[in-house]
């Protein structure tokens, strides 16, 4: 057998010397990873040793009756998983959702009466999908809803008709028109036959917080008596006029405008059925919608923040005078007679941007944490998506004792929340700002959109199908905003840029994106 030189042995056995320290130093990384990991897992069941000895001790929050019904504890304990302020669509929503997890609620609502509202009126289909998934489809069942389908744009003596992205889903799958209080009754119903919800009407003044944590809320009850109540968990839905916002949000509330509201009672005085109509008017848009089937929301927006008064007279001249010659030939009578019949009611349209603090032990939803201009019709489906999301992370949460590791847990909330929030929130602003013209500047990119709109295609499919909630995506939205940039510099350069032209169309792109970026 040849044996091998001296020279190959010692360079091999070298070479093996050399790889010991490196083999060593893993070996050694790898232990320690080890013995940390293992410190670690024993460190967690320590830790939450006492809440889980603490949450066998803890009496169960129903008892199964000899039918396998569940149903409330008889004692008059009410000890509950969560407190929600507010029984509007967000609050409603969520209690039903977190009962249907197994959660024990309890909701404090101002006024459980049916409200009579001018907004909320129209259900986007991407916000009729969220209730789809919650559960919750039947609430627009039973209260005379409305199916919509798209849209009728109208400016001067033109128009075009723009339809939801449909194709591909359900026959199901429309927006839905209704009166709102019918809507919310619905959803506070189903909310109040669920063992697990204890539905109040007390109006909550403060919240309660101690070392950092809110531990509840203080409320004033219906006979005037101010009382605790404590739960682990506070989820804040009390709406616009929220006034809990402050303590776990930093609202900068703007008020763009107002909507004055009244009821035509003929259905058939709309050009197009099962659609909504927005008139393009000066200074800003009139919108009409169906809620019954045999009335039609109208919405005149008022820009700036006061109204003309309705007291001396002063709102139903202007409607008379400076809106009802604006309307298309079919609805000016209808409107007319609705000035004298309905009550005409205003109603400020506000918009805040979504700047959550973290709080461990509460979390804001709807209209309190985020608002946009309503004249989109957005603000239900960013709740029920919110919702939604909400309902998949606590899933895997058993319970919510341990508030500050949920209060982290919860930030992710506000990451996935964005895609649908952030496009329908900056589509809402900026079709406003689009729509609403004060001078020619306007008025040419008001003019550019109508037209890019009314070209059909991809032109209309792709903006509906964001405004629908269809299709959430900030990258779609930017895509549309710039070819609609695009069109509306071709329109005022072509066929020849004089100085004047130029001129138009530098003020055009500063417009544009000043607006997109605010």
């Amino acid at each position: 057998m040849a044996e091998f030189p001296d020279a190959i042995v010692e360079a091999w056995l070298t070479r093996r010397i050399r790889l010991v320290p490196p083999i060593l130093f893993l070996w050694l990384v790898s232990v320690v990873v080890l013995v940390f990991c293992l410190f670690t897992e024993i460190s967690r069941g320590r830790r939450f040793e006492g809440e889980v000895q603490q949450r066998k001790k803890r009496k169960p929050w129903v008892r199964i009756s000899d039918t396998g019904e569940l149903q409330p504890r008889d004692d008059d304990s009410e000890e509950v998983d969560c407190i929600i302020v507010g029984a509007g669509v967000a609050g409603a929503a969520l209690a039903c959702t977190l009962a249907k997890d197994g959660r024990k609620v309890k909701v404090f609502e101002r006024d459980l009466t049916e409200q009579d509202r001018i907004v909320g009126e129209l259900l986007q289909p991407g916000g009729y999908m969220k209730l789809l998934e919650l559960g919750l489809e039947d609430c627009v069942e039973e209260i005379d809803s409305q199916t919509v389908f798209g849209y009728a744009l109208f400016k001067s003596e033109a128009h075009a008709k723009v339809a939801y992205p449909l194709e591909g889903y359900a026959s199901n799958i429309s927006g839905r028109g209704f009166h709102n209080g019918r809507f919310v009754q619905r959803m506070r119903m189903k909310a109040a036959s669920n063992p697990l919800i204890n539905l109040e009407q007390a109006n909550v003044l403060s919240l309660i917080e101690s070392d950092g944590i809110v531990k509840g809320v203080r409320y004033k009850s219906l006979v005037g008596e101010e009382k605790n109540f404590h739960a682990p968990m506070t989820f804040v839905c009390d709406g616009s006029f929220s006034n809990l916002r402050r303590s776990v949000t930093n609202p900068k509330v703007r008020t763009p405008s107002w909507f004055v509201g009244l009821i035509v009672e003929d259905c058939s005085s709309l050009p197009f059925a099962n659609h909504g109509h927005v008139i393009l008017a000066d200074p800003s848009p009139i919108l009409f919608y169906p809620i019954s089937s045999t009335e039609v929301r109208c919405l005149v927006d008022v820009p700036g923040d006061k109204v003309p008064s309705g007291s001396n007279g002063q709102m139903a001249k202007y409607l008379s005078t400076v809106v009802a010659g604006q309307l298309p030939l079919k609805l000016r009578k209808p409107f007319l007679q609705a000035i004298d019949k309905s009550k005409i009611r205003a109603m400020p349209n506000k918009s805040m941007p979504a700047i959550p603090r973290a709080r461990p032990g509460v979390l804001v939803l709807g209209d309190a944490l985020n608002m946009r201009h309503p004249l989109t019709g957005g603000g239900m489906t960013v709740a029920l998506t919110d919702i939604v999301i909400l309902r998949d992370m606590l899933r895997t949460i058993q319970d919510f004792s341990n508030a500050p590791a949920l209060c982290d847990y919860l930030q992710d909330f506000y990451v996935l929340r964005k895609p649908m929030a952030a496009t329908i929130n900056i589509l809402a602003d900026s079709l406003y700002k689009v729509f609403s013209a004060t001078d020619m500047v306007e008025e040419v990119r008001r003019q550019a959109c109508f037209e890019y709109l009314g070209m059909g295609g991809m032109f209309s499919s792709g903006p509906m199908g964001l405004l629908g909630g269809l299709n959430p995506s900030i990258a779609i939205l930017i895509f549309h905003f710039l070819l609609l940039t695009a069109y509306g510099l071709a329109r005022v350069l072509l066929p020849f840029p004089s100085p004047s032209r130029l001129w138009i169309a530098i003020r055009l792109i500063w417009h544009r994106a000043y607006f997109f970026l605010q």
